[in-house]
């Protein structure tokens, strides 16, 4: 359920009994200029995270790969070195939360630090691509570890 006032897109709802996050929205949210846009993003990724860590905690499930991770690719060397490292390392739940909120809030501190470096009328990329590439590869990750997250509570709330 969105919260009482939505400023985020993103939320926990519950489908079919089992708790879940919604899906990191693939648009910009709105604003009223370049900024605004830029700062409700990093909020929203804050919020993804946040929520994903909280849900990952609640399921408290055994060790297993991190299937989400399976044919993963992001484009900075430096993370794609860590997604396949991590497809040999078993995790629980509580550890995937905390590698979530380690990975998310890596993401969202690479977007706030970086609005010097915004694009004008594109304000959720930045020119430096080499750290753009960075960005891109957190959002990825953040989004295989809530996928993860998600299935997990299927399986925990589902009993599947």
């Amino acid at each position: 359920m969105a919260s009482l006032f939505s400023l985020s897109r993103v939320y926990r709802f519950v489908k079919d009994g089992v708790p879940q996050i919604t899906d990191f929205p693939d648009e910009a949210p709105s604003g009223v200029n370049d900024l605004e846009v830029r700062t409700k993003h990093f909020t929203e990724i804050e919020n993804f995270t946040f929520l994903g860590y909280v849900l990952a905690h609640e399921c408290g499930g055994t060790e297993k790969p991190i299937a989400s991770f399976v044919n993963l690719e992001v484009p900075d060397k430096e993370f794609q070195a860590l997604v396949t490292k991590a497809l040999a390392m078993p995790v629980n739940d509580e550890q995937l939360g905390d590698t979530l909120l380690d990975v998310g809030i890596n993401w969202e501190h690479f977007v706030a630090a970086n609005n010097d470096k915004m694009i004008p009328s594109n304000p959720l990329k930045v020119t430096d691509t080499v750290l753009q590439e960075k960005i891109d590869s957190l959002d990825l990750i953040s989004e295989a570890l809530v996928r993860e997250v998600n299935l997990r509570a299927k399986a925990r709330f589902h009993g599947k």
